[in-house]
């Protein structure tokens, strides 16, 4: 097994300053690092809200440019200027005498006296055209318009395309974009798009090479102008400034080489220039990371740790805009030295507090130490001469006020009680000897006590005292000796009644056992009557369902007479109702026969005219005479039927009678068999009570007979107990001699008795 190496041994005048020195140091860097990362966390909120507010403020100024752009195009559309613009200039343009393109580009290009991006400043290059004249009243409007909204260029076009005027007369200047290959250009698709839109509305097209104008990047805005028909007579189009939108982007923000902020399209290419110099321009395709793909997502967040294209690590910020017409998203990106720098700062001041701190603290605890320790010293050699017994020894320090004073003051009392403790450990040996004296004496006594010796009094007097536990000694014996004799006359007595008790509970058990026997058999033929009148009971019961039987059988007969009695009396009482009915039928048939003959009476009378009548008349007669006929047997089957009615109620009737007397004579032969089926339950009842008293009865007995033989068995443990206590009683010797005599006569009647109980 490894031991583990021990701890070198330290003095408390070193150990102590280095605990203070750690705790101390524990404590500073404790709460340094805690003040620590409050200030970085507190200095990362703030640098995140002001980088939120740099690219909130950038979000907003060119939200506001934007918009301002396009409320701008829709109000100049609607303005009368713009409309008669475009139409002196589509006028006057086909009124040029020599070829118009090549005309108005000498003229307002080639031979201008201001530089290529101070072409704008001339208006009127003098030439005499209704162009130049119309130019010169037109464009200080559109020059001021351009320079207010911060626009790249102004545009009208016609409607078929041709780009009449432009306010910085670049190299797009008087060409045709409705067809050919600028069509595809950016102006060129907010042309086309501007010819079908609504009146107001504005169409856009995205930051992309523009080559037309010379290979920059440039998007577009354009508006259809309508004349008072409602017609779209041509265009008006701006180019957005990609200067202005960074100008936009960076009106809040200190461009100081270590932050960047730009746009980003919807396929992850740029779509602003970077603010620091040479990174990417307008239309270059950005690194493929998580900040490009979140802003070409449209997903907002603040991404740290990431990396800029000149792979310094960055903190960014991502914000979709809601610009109509750009899907754009704002990137903010700061270097992390930069935006951090302060928590640097931070970082080294805490350090260096903490390493003074932690020097003034090792100073500080050497001195608080050697204060402390000191006195401490002093105190233990103090207690090192306590203890070695030098109880003269001065201990200094009892004058303090504070603990190790408290301490002093408590060591010189300890020194007292170690004084007196002294004196009572010599006080203590002599009383151990006088102890040592009495417990031999009474060892010697109790030894004579476990050797059954009750005569074994201490004569000789303890020390003062201890006397009285002598006195209590002697006496316990002599109380001892008197119950053990009180007990040998008892264990005697004990033997001779028991004796007797045996004697008793021998008899008693042979007169019980008789008892048990005679009941037995007494309670075996009651047994046996009890079945025999069970049975008859039952046989009776029996009888009674039968006879109760019968009767229902009668009484249900009865009724079935009673309802055939009923049924024929409803047979009939509908006899007669038909014989009414024949009867009416037998009138009705005699009146049609009299009618009939009047009817042949009156057609005969008629003459010719009535014979046609007359035949009728003799045909209902002739029905007539039927039906009477007819009536007449089926009257006489009525009666006939009402006899046989009659005939068969009446033989119903003395059948239900005749009943009648059968049910009543059943009924009182089932009463008496019900009587005597009760009387026999009752009877067999009263046998089954008494039977159960006899068997109750005798199994008491039989109880009885088991508890006498238990009360002889008892008897006789009871005189082997009490010769086992007077074998007991026999070791000790109570020194009267009564004790050997008595046990030698307890053995021999214990003997006797044993010889009696099992002989």
């Amino acid at each position: 097994m490894r031991v583990m190496p021990k701890a070198p041994k330290l003095s408390l005048k070193l150990k102590l300053p280095l605990i203070m020195v750690a705790l101390t140091a524990t404590f500073l860097v404790t709460v340094s690092f805690l003040v620590y990362s409050m200030a970085e966390k507190s200095i990362r909120d703030f640098v995140y809200a002001s980088k939120a507010t740099t690219a909130r403020s950038g979000e907003q100024a060119l939200s506001f440019m934007m918009e301002a752009a396009r409320r701008d195009l829709s109000i100049n559309a609607s303005q009368p200027t713009v409309f008669r613009a475009i139409s002196n200039f589509d006028r006057v343009y086909t009124m040029i005498e020599e070829e118009p393109v090549g005309f108005l580009r000498r003229h307002y290009i080639e031979e201008n006296p201001n530089a290529a991006n101070e072409r704008h400043l001339l208006s009127d290059p003098g030439d005499g055209s209704y162009y130049s004249q119309s130019h010169a009243t037109y464009h200080p409007t559109f020059l001021q318009s351009l320079e207010v909204n911060g626009y790249e260029d102004l545009y009208l076009l016609n409607a078929s395309g041709q780009l009449l005027y432009s306010v910085k007369k670049r190299e797009d200047f008087i060409q045709q974009f409705g067809s050919g290959e600028n069509a595809e250009s950016g102006l060129g698709k907010v042309f086309s798009a501007a010819l079908n839109a609504e009146e107001g509305q504005v169409v856009t097209a995205d930051f992309a090479t523009y080559a037309p104008g010379g290979g920059g990047a440039g998007a577009f805005m354009a508006v259809p102008v309508f004349n008072k028909k409602k017609e779209v007579i041509g265009v008006m189009a701006v180019q957005i400034s990609s200067a202005a939108v960074v100008a936009a982007l960076t009106s809040n923000m200190d461009v100081d080489g270590h932050q960047n902020i730009f746009l980003v399209g919807s396929d992850g290419t740029a779509r602003s220039t970077s603010v620091i110099e040479g990174e990417f321009a307008i239309g270059d395709a950005l690194p493929e990371n998580a900040v490009t793909k979140a802003a070409a997502a449209g997903d907002s967040g603040l991404f740290e740790s990431a990396t800029s294209i000149s792979g310094k690590p960055i903190i960014a910020m991502v914000r979709p805009l809601d610009i109509a017409g750009f899907d754009w998203s704002l990137v903010l990106q700061t270097e992390e030295q930069a935006a951090f720098a302060k928590v640097r700062d931070i970082r080294l001041v805490a350090m260096l507090m903490i390493g003074v701190s932690v020097l003034i603290a090792i100073v500080v605890s050497f001195v608080a130490a050697r204060h402390v320790t000191r006195p401490i010293l002093a105190l233990r050699e103090a207690t090192n001469a306590l203890a070695a017994e030098d109880y003269a020894s001065e201990i200094s320090g009892r004058g303090r006020g504070d603990e190790l004073g408290d301490l002093a003051r408590s060591l010189d009392m300890f020194r007292y009680k170690l004084l007196i403790a002294d004196e009572a450990a010599e006080r203590e040996e002599e009383a151990a000897k006088q102890t040592a004296a009495v417990v031999e004496e009474m060892s010697g006594a109790l030894a004579e006590l476990q050797r059954g010796n009750l005569a074994c009094d201490i004569q000789q007097p303890f020390a003062e005292h201890y006397e009285t536990l002598r006195e209590n000694f002697n006496r316990s014996l002599v109380n001892l000796r008197d119950s053990l004799s009180e007990v040998v006359d008892a264990a005697h007595n004990v033997d001779k009644f028991s004796e007797e008790q045996r004697a008793s509970a021998e008899e008693m058990a042979h007169r019980t056992e008789a008892q048990a026997g005679t009941l037995e058999e007494t309670a075996a033929a009651l047994q046996d009557l009890t079945n025999s009148i069970r049975e008859t009971a039952d046989r009776a019961g029996q009888v009674d369902e039968t006879m109760r039987g019968t009767r229902d059988e009668a009484e249900h007969s009865n009724h079935i007479v009673t309802s055939a009695v009923q049924a024929m009396d409803q047979i009939q009482d509908a006899s007669e109702q038909i014989s009414q009915i024949i009867n009416m039928i037998d009138d009705i048939a005699f009146q049609t026969n009299l009618l009939a003959l009047n009817a042949g009476v009156e057609a005969a009378r008629a003459g010719e005219a009535g014979a046609g009548f007359a035949v009728v008349a003799s045909e209902v007669r002739a029905l007539a005479m039927r039906a009477s006929k007819a009536a007449g047997q089926i009257k006489g089957l009525t009666s006939a039927s009402e006899e046989h009615v009659a005939n068969g109620v009446a033989m119903v009737g003395r059948a239900g009678d005749a009943l009648s007397g059968i049910i009543e004579k059943v009924t009182n032969v089932s009463d008496l068999i019900t009587e005597i089926a009760d009387g026999v339950q009752k009877q067999s009842k009263g046998l089954e009570n008494i039977n159960g008293a006899m068997g109750r009865l005798d199994g008491t007995t039989q109880q009885n007979a088991a508890m006498s033989e238990e009360a002889s068995a008892a008897s006789q443990l009871l005189q082997h107990e009490a010769q086992a206590l007077t074998g007991v009683v026999s070791r000790f010797q109570l020194g009267n001699g009564a004790a050997s005599a008595g046990s030698g006569d307890w053995a021999a009647d214990g003997a006797a008795g044993a010889h009696s109980a099992y002989g």
